[in-house]
């Protein structure tokens, strides 16, 4: 049945086929989780459906700026099967970038869930129709497009089938907007076959069972990674639990215990570098247990045999790092940015299985994929099911296939140099390919720089290295036209409070410190040791400020916003070429 859906009309229809769950969606409410059943989410999306109809919305944009839950789900699903075009917005977005959007994509109405997002949106973009989730004098709510999507069936009762049936695959299913990174975010344009075909894909690689498998969702819906993923949930019919706060998963791992979780290297990191704190935590000897069973975790070879010290790390230690992240989770992917080796093998080596792949917003998301079976550290996996790749004369990571996305909105030339003639699109990353099939991106075309000598490099991995010790929350390396590589370190604030209880100082006065300097110094000295002379960092610069998301400096999925930050840091990096300039 599955292989014969082609658009969400059939897919509704398929779900509306399958057994009834009462466990299916959950949101939480006042620090408790809200069951939501198949039932009941199929009802109102169908209500939904039908007024958005009523309210002459086919072939219209609409925003979505709503914290991920089953609301966004349901109106998502709902925009579709009316025939409206869906345009997810990060809540977070920049106020430039929010313009941006609501402008080119002709956005007319936008849901919300509170005041701060309205006066945000009427201070960019006045005369925007605003829809507010829950009730609120004087504007339309969710739940008054539910009751007149009941009214209608009513008085229609064949207008939801009649709408489900005139749904093709290639109609225009949503807008996404990139995040930004290289300059103005572009609309991406993807069809109901863009996103049924990564189901099917999916369906390929990864087993679930809709009795025994939860799904903990704490990503961006506005990100299509976490949509796509939350498309295929939802085929599978896994119960489905949102966290309301990043802040709050460490708890809710152990209160949901899924058994799988999408997440973004950032966010393996800083668990990563938690857990290593709170297990150093203890005397001499736990100490350098600890410290040993980290470094042998992030180094031992996967199909090294298992030794006694492997098996006494394991009762001492990677039970409990297993045991925070719930009792039954048996499958972690990871996409967004490059996940590290050292990160890989540590959590595989801990025994939490963790995949991971790559994709683009343009290609719907995924274009290569680490599964149980075929999963290579150092690598993004193999060709997605449906999916061809190949690596161009200049080493750039080409792709082609059903996934591939209509076209940036309003910009056909750009499109155009997206997207040849053969329907190739061009990824902008720098890749290889194995003799098994396994793709590995060597770096970012657009960030590969070269220097005044002549030399490229690679900022990426440099940047992921910088990072790594988890002391700087973000790195920018920087060298283009300049006669030797630098960076611009942004400090770790948990980090610097911590340094700082240690040195009894201000934090202010410990980044200052000469005791700091130096910590950074044999830190940089010993990176360099691993780079080519033209890629080593010769100057340095720590930031305390903390990035801002409205202010540019970030993007909403929480990359750097590198042009901006080049402009915002102008004199620190003058001061670092000063005797060049």
């Amino acid at each position: 049945m599955m292989n014969r859906i082609t658009h969400f009309g059939e897919l509704y229809r398929y779900l509306e086929q399958q057994p009834p769950k009462e466990n299916f969606l959950h949101d939480r409410v006042d620090d408790a989780y809200r069951n939501i059943s198949k039932k009941d989410f199929l009802l109102t999306v169908r209500y939904l459906a039908l007024a958005f109809h009523r309210s002459g919305w086919q072939g219209k944009q609409i925003g979505i700026a709503v914290s991920p839950s089953s609301y966004w789900l349901m109106i998502d699903y709902a925009l579709m099967l009316s025939g409206a075009v869906g345009v997810p917005l990060f809540t977070n977005i920049s106020s430039k970038n929010l313009y941006y959007q609501i402008l080119d994509a002709d956005i007319e109405t936008v849901f919300i869930e509170n005041s701060a997002q309205e006066e945000i949106i009427n201070r960019v973009a006045g005369g925007v129709e605003v829809i507010y989730l829950s009730d609120v004098s004087g504007y339309h709510t969710l739940d008054q497009f539910v009751e007149n999507g009941k009214k209608t069936e009513k008085e229609k009762p064949s207008l939801f089938n009649t709408l489900i049936c005139q749904l093709h695959p290639y109609d225009l299913a949503t807008i996404v907007y990139t995040s930004g990174t290289s300059g103005t975010p572009k609309g991406v344009e993807l069809t109901h076959r863009n996103l049924i075909c990564q189901i099917h894909a999916t369906a390929q690689n990864y087993y679930f069972n809709r009795e025994v498998d939860v799904a903990l969702s704490l990503l961006p819906l506005a990100h299509i990674f976490e949509r796509m993923v939350m498309h295929f949930y939802l085929y599978r019919e896994l119960s489905i639990y949102f966290v309301d706060d990043v802040k709050n998963v460490g708890g809710l791992l152990k209160e949901v215990n899924p058994t799988v979780m999408t997440v973004v290297p950032r966010l393996l990191e800083k668990v990563f570098f938690k857990m290593k704190r709170k297990a150093m935590e203890g005397n001499f000897l736990k100490q350098c247990i600890v410290f040993l069973s980290f470094h042998r975790a992030t180094n031992r070879d996967l199909f090294a045999k298992v030794t006694l010290m492997d098996r006494v790390f394991d009762t001492l230690v990677y039970k409990k790092l297993r045991r925070a992240m719930g009792l039954r989770m048996r499958m972690m992917i990871s996409g967004g940015t490059a996940l590290s080796d050292a990160m890989y093998r540590f959590y595989l080596n801990i025994g939490i299985p963790i995949y991971q792949g790559y994709g683009l917003t343009e290609s719907s998301p995924v274009i290569c994929a680490n599964y149980p079976g075929n999963n290579k550290v150092g690598t993004c996996g193999k060709a997605f099911p449906g999916v061809e790749v190949k690596v161009s004369d200049e080493g750039e990571l080409l792709a082609r296939g059903p996934s591939i996305m209509r076209g940036y909105h309003n910009d056909p030339e750009t499109t155009a140099k997206a997207i040849d003639a053969d329907g190739w699109l061009y990824t902008g990353d720098l890749a290889c390919i194995d003799e098994e099939g396994y793709v590995s991106i060597t770096g970012r075309k657009g960030e590969r720089f070269k220097t005044s000598t002549g030399e490229f490099v690679s900022s990426v991995f440099i940047e992921q290295a910088l990072t790594g010790k988890g002391w700087f929350e973000y790195a920018l390396v920087i060298g283009e036209e300049k006669p030797y590589t630098a960076a611009l370190l942004f400090i770790e604030h948990e980090f610097l409070g911590r340094l700082a209880k240690e040195m009894n100082k201000t934090p202010r006065k410990a980044l200052e410190s000469e005791k700091f300097k130096k910590m950074t110094d044999r830190f940089i000295a010993k990176l360099n040791k691993k780079l080519n002379h033209w890629e080593k960092i010769r100057e340095y610069r720590v930031i305390s400020d903390v990035l801002s998301i409205e202010e540019g400096h970030l993007t909403p999925s929480m990359k750097l916003g590198k042009k901006k930050l080049m402009k915002c840091y102008r004199d620190e990096i003058n001061e670092m070429y000063k005797d060049h300039l």
